[in-house]
């Protein structure tokens, strides 16, 4: 997959759609598969307009937390058969460009597509005004694709963030069609949980990603060069993530020590355990540390990991 930043020549005559992408998720799966099946019929290639920052941050000034970083975006998009991926600063003069202006000096000058795909809510120029009626105006084929629902709702970015806000890293998880990640590199922290006996891999948490209610949760942690999108197994790992900080993992039944200082590691949260809650000593902590290792090796030993999918 080649990346092509704002205008830069690329190669012209793909399949194009358009829009954040953020998570990837369902939907944006199943547009995605419509666009690689409509490239290989008109034997041509997939390309993917990717508007950064969020659209929401330009216009309104809101701090828009995201499910993906740029760079899980790209790996998830090579994932599902993207070619190209053109990344579009999205700014105040883009968004107050007319739909016809966006068409010529965008759509046609930049990729001339053979055909655009859009999802069931796409509009694009000033106001919102330009959309598939438009574009098959100026004389493009475009095919426009239906809501994907889970429980009489679209799958959309924005009811991930929802799920993810209130904990339901398992809800989440059917909407995304993989578990949310969170990756860093592993650096020293207070040494609390290695004094008691029960070390941890502590990670920077992304400050751009929603971020997940405190508490203790269960993952499959990936550890570089291994590290691959999206996580769907791994190392079986009890996470804690505390009101403020960094990630802090614990590796079940490996031994973790400083070797992993430096090291990069992706996890992927599969299930909530309970919230965060603090402790009057050492070894009240140490007694819900033990419980907490219990739930998750019950957890991952159970004979079923399957969770409901999107059919």
């Amino acid at each position: 997959m080649d990346v092509y930043p704002g205008k830069t020549a690329s190669p012209r005559g793909g399949i194009l759609t358009m829009g954040v992408f953020d998570g990837v998720h369902k939907g944006h799966q199943l547009l995605l598969n419509i666009c690689a099946e409509w490239a290989a019929q008109l034997n041509t290639f997939t390309e993917v307009w990717l508007f950064h920052p969020h659209p929401r941050t330009v216009l309104r000034g809101e701090n828009v937390p995201m499910l993906t970083t740029i760079e899980e975006r790209f790996a998830l998009l090579q994932n599902g058969g993207t070619t190209v991926v053109r990344l579009i600063p999205f700014t105040t003069a883009l968004s107050r460009l007319s739909a016809e202006a966006f068409i010529t000096e965008w759509i046609k000058a930049v990729s001339d597509p053979q055909g655009v795909v859009l999802g069931y809510d796409h509009r694009f120029g000033y106001n919102r005004e330009g959309g598939p009626t438009l574009l098959r105006e100026k004389g493009f084929m475009v095919k426009e694709v239906q809501a994907l629902e889970w429980e009489g709702a679209p799958v959309s970015s924005s009811r991930v963030r929802r799920l993810l806000a209130e904990g339901a890293v398992q809800a989440a998880k059917i909407l995304l069609g993989y578990p949310f990640s969170i990756r860093g590199t592993v650096r020293a922290g207070r040494q609390e949980a290695r004094r008691l006996g029960v070390p941890t891999a502590n990670i920077p948490y992304p400050a751009e990603k929603i971020r997940l209610p405190p508490g203790i949760y269960i993952g499959w942690t990936q550890i570089a060069p291994a590290v691959s999108l999206p996580i769907t197994k791994g190392l079986p790992s009890l996470i804690y993530l505390p009101p403020v900080g960094d990630l802090e993992i614990h590796l079940l039944g490996e031994k973790q020590d400083e070797s992993l200082y430096g090291v990069d590691l992706a996890v992927g949260i599969i299930q909530f355990i309970r919230p965060h809650k603090e402790f009057d000593s050492s070894y009240a902590l140490l007694q819900q540390i033990h419980e907490d290792v219990a739930e998750a090796l019950r957890y991952f030993s159970s004979p079923d990991l399957l969770d409901s999918q999107i059919g």
